[in-house]
């Protein structure tokens, strides 16, 4: 049975399309690939430091829309000795991401692909709930040494009782390699629904309403497997359904 994607309020879908349009202009704007290129403090902190770097994108987080919160997180890191193929080539493997990202996915299946760049993938988050996501990638290889990719949630469906507690997933991932290592930058857009102020204190303690954990596990998670040397990705298997045309987000309506 396929996914339904869950019904929001129109005011909180358009809420949200708002946002996104507002944010892709933004990401599109910037004149540096990565903000590392232009912040030489970061870039140590990421390359001395070897830490995770998360940093807020468009001001304090949640951004209140009529109906939901909206969570708007930049994570960073610089994952030394490895390749940029090697990175794009785990991050394509959507059959084995489970065995990838532990902490946050238990199963995952890709379901389509147009070429090397489209492909479309379900997956199942343990946290903060059972949650189906089926998302709508699309890659593009911009040179030798850096690419980048979009994913978006084109349904979600949370196992059980419906707490809400994730309604949209986008994400935008960039990566550079240089001459020690690759450095992966992303940026991820969440919407989940109205919490109580006393929720949303206790939610990354009790219940993983957290989309700054989430993303700094999925970026641990990633470095961790890279730095396995005996581990080899898998590539997209072919004869697959093909996948249609490449999902977009709603344009923003002016009301």
């Amino acid at each position: 049975m396929g996914l339904r994607a869950q019904q929001l309020k129109p005011e909180t879908t358009h809420g949200f399309d708002c946002y996104v349009q507002s944010a892709e202009a933004r990401m599109e704007a910037r004149k540096q690939f990565l903000l590392a290129d232009s912040d030489p403090a970061l870039r140590d902190q990421l390359t001395r430091g070897r830490k995770i770097q998360t940093i807020l994108a468009n001001g304090p987080n949640p951004h209140q829309l009529p109906g939901g919160q909206l969570y708007d997180w930049i994570g960073t890191v610089f994952i030394p000795g490895v390749t940029l193929d090697r990175t794009l080539r785990m991050l394509q493997d959507y059959d084995h991401r489970a065995q990838y990202f532990p902490e946050i996915i238990s199963s995952s299946k890709l379901l389509c692909r147009a070429g090397d760049n489209h492909f479309g993938f379900t997956m199942q988050m343990k946290e903060p709930a059972v949650i189906e996501v089926q998302s709508d990638v699309v890659w593009e290889r911009l040179d030798a040494a850096r690419s980048r990719c979009r994913s978006y949630s084109t349904n979600v469906r949370e196992i059980g009782k419906s707490h809400g507690y994730l309604q949209r997933l986008y994400s935008y991932w960039r990566f550079a390699e240089a001459e020690k290592g690759v450095y992966v930058e992303a940026e991820t857009i969440t919407l989940s629904g109205e919490f109580s102020s006393v929720t949303r204190a206790l939610g990354s303690m009790l219940m993983g309403i957290n989309p700054e954990k989430s993303l700094k596990h999925s970026l641990e998670s990633m470095r961790d497997s890279l730095l396995k040397k005996d581990l080899q990705f898998s590539l997209p298997p072919t004869g697959l359904t093909a996948c249609g045309e490449p999902f977009h987000p709603a344009a923003c309506d002016v009301r």
